[in-house]
Order: C-alpha cells, then sequence, then structure tokens
C-alpha cells in the first residue's frame, strides 16, 4: 500500500505551492535531486521539503554567498566537504532564501520521510466555477 500526502512547497520555488508526497518505508532508494519530506533537524515536530543535492559520500561544494555554518567551517576542506556515511545534504532551490543544510550541516536518511512525485499547480479559477 503507498501512502500519498499534500506538503507545502514554497521552500524552494514559490511559484509551486504544493508537491504530492510518496511516504517512504526506507530511504534507500533516494537518489541526488529527489525532492523529499523530512523532518526537521532542528525543530521537534516540523517538517521541511528540500531537494537531495548530495549522497553518503559525496561531496559538496561549499557556496560563498552566505556566511558558513558552523558546521561547514569545521568539516570543510578547501570549499569542499564530504556528506558522511547515514546522511545527505539537502538544499532549497531558492538558496538565497533557504534554511537547509548549509545551516544545519547533514540531515541523516532515518529523518526523510517521502519523496515527492509531482507538484501541484492551483487550478484557475474559471475552471472551478
Amino acid at each position: 500500500m503507498r501512502i500519498m500526502l499534500v506538503v507545502p512547497y514554497s521552500a524552494l520555488i514559490p511559484l509551486l505551492p504544493h508537491v504530492l508526497v510518496s511516504l517512504l518505508a526506507s530511504p534507500t532508494n533516494l537518489q541526488k535531486d529527489d525532492v523529499v519530506l523530512c523532518h526537521d533537524p532542528e525543530e521537534y515536530g516540523k517538517y521541511i521539503v528540500k531537494r537531495v543535492t548530495a549522497m553518503p559520500g559525496q561531496f559538496v561544494n561549499i557556496d560563498d554567498e552566505k556566511e558558513p555554518s558552523d558546521y561547514v567551517r569545521k568539516h570543510s576542506y578547501e570549499g569542499k566537504l564530504t556528506v558522511p556515511s547515514g546522511y545527505c545534504w539537502l538544499e532549497g532551490d531558492n538558496k538565497h532564501n533557504s534554511h537547509d543544510s548549509r545551516a544545519f550541516g547533514p540531515v541523516p536518511l532515518g529523518l526523510v520521510k517521502g519523496k515527492a512525485i509531482c507538484s501541484l499547480y492551483p487550478w484557475p479559477k474559471s475552471l472551478l466555477a
């Protein structure tokens, strides 16, 4: 049985207000560029929707546009860091206005609860009348 959930998508692209998420039994089939729903690693009881930009063992190029977080300063070398085993690196598509792994570091794969399967556009009012 596949469980679906509709969640807000504004953290990524403001023009796409919602995504349809397939809840995962386990995050083993995640890939780079998947959009995922996961528990917020900093706020208990909240969820975030972000894009997977790196999986365990992959390198992340550190963006110089933002002040690097303590995690990034501590674990990067020459502008790169490696995502540890059992973790993924999540970023919002709107990098200038996104609180993501660049701020809180890699996210445990166990916090990932679902993968977006499509975006839902709002229906024009003319079609609903």
